[in-house]
């Protein structure tokens, strides 16, 4: 395979798993599953598997006060609280709607790194985000991917998760130590941000037995998201954040697509002007200067 399309397998697959997560929420909520709860199984089984991949690696998973910080963070931010406004909302606007707002993710983070001085604020990253954020807008307008103007309240809360994880993101790199394995630190993330999930659960009155029904498919999710998690970092280590980046395109449309093939979500005609917007920020956003000329952008 020419080294340029290597990165192309992982990146597919990735996309399409995490596309996959709104139809898992979807179907359970469906079920009878609060959503709380369908955080906390899909998390805890997730956290147990890839514990069990840092064992059979001898890979040890460090406890110290930073490292406990880092998890604790991560795990709010990047699961409990971005599931908690999710898969909340997801009960209510289309699973193909929910996936046109993950590229906002990578979006609002390198425009948080650059409010924090942590990355130059340039006029195309400016552009980029202006784009995005046009597209997500008209994506909530009627004959887009919401069809039905009542469920603009959920919506506006369902589009609070890319923030969440933008949240993460800064925080995550602001705060992880030095020298600990990414899959370390995926696993104790995984851990902290289940049992944050799991007490929200606990509070709001949703943490209870599974109902039978969607048992399945909850471990299916879980063994998912472990496997996702795992293709994420072995991305991250091998082509770096900037292409593991563009995994957002990949998830936008196979979401799209499992909304359509397992619901029978049939989005509006101005979700393509809609889709095409946020794929042009995205790009402008966090692509490099070099490649957007090579691409005559």
């Amino acid at each position: 395979m020419h080294p340029a399309l290597r990165p192309l397998p992982p990146l597919l697959l990735l996309g399409t798993i995490w596309g996959a997560t709104p139809a898992f929420v979807k179907h359970l909520a469906g079920a009878g599953w609060p959503p709380l709860l369908i955080a906390t199984c899909a998390g805890g089984i997730s956290a147990i598997i890839l514990f069990a991949v840092c064992r059979a690696r001898g890979i040890a998973v460090p406890h110290t006060g930073a490292h406990l910080l880092h998890y604790a963070v991560s795990g709010l931010f990047g699961l409990a609280l971005a599931n908690l406004v999710g898969f909340t909302a997801l009960q209510y606007v289309p699973a193909g709607f929910f996936s046109l707002l993950v590229p906002l993710s990578p979006m609002l983070t390198v425009l948080g790194a650059a409010l924090l001085g942590l990355e130059g604020m340039t006029r195309r990253r400016v552009v980029g985000t202006a784009l995005g954020l046009s597209g997500v807008l008209l994506a909530m307008s009627p004959g887009a991917a919401l069809p039905d103007p009542r469920v603009l309240p959920w919506a506006v809360l369902a589009a609070l998760t890319p923030v969440c994880y933008a949240a993460s993101n800064l925080l995550a790199v602001k705060l992880a130590p030095r020298g600990a394995p990414p899959l370390a630190l995926a696993t104790g993330t995984l851990a902290a941000g289940t049992v944050q999930a799991a007490v929200f659960a606990a509070l709001m009155g949703q943490l209870r037995l599974p109902p039978m029904d969607g048992l399945a498919v909850s471990a299916l999710q879980g063994a998912a998201t472990a496997l996702a998690f795992m293709i994420y970092f072995r991305s991250l280590a091998a082509h770096g954040g900037v292409v593991t980046s563009q995994t957002g395109y990949v998830v936008t449309l196979t979401g799209l697509v499992w909304g359509w093939a397992l619901f029978g979500e049939r989005p509006g005609w101005l979700t393509i002007p809609a889709a095409a917007l946020v794929f042009a920020g995205l790009a402008l956003v966090t692509l490099p200067a070099r490649r957007i000329t090579r691409s005559g952008a």
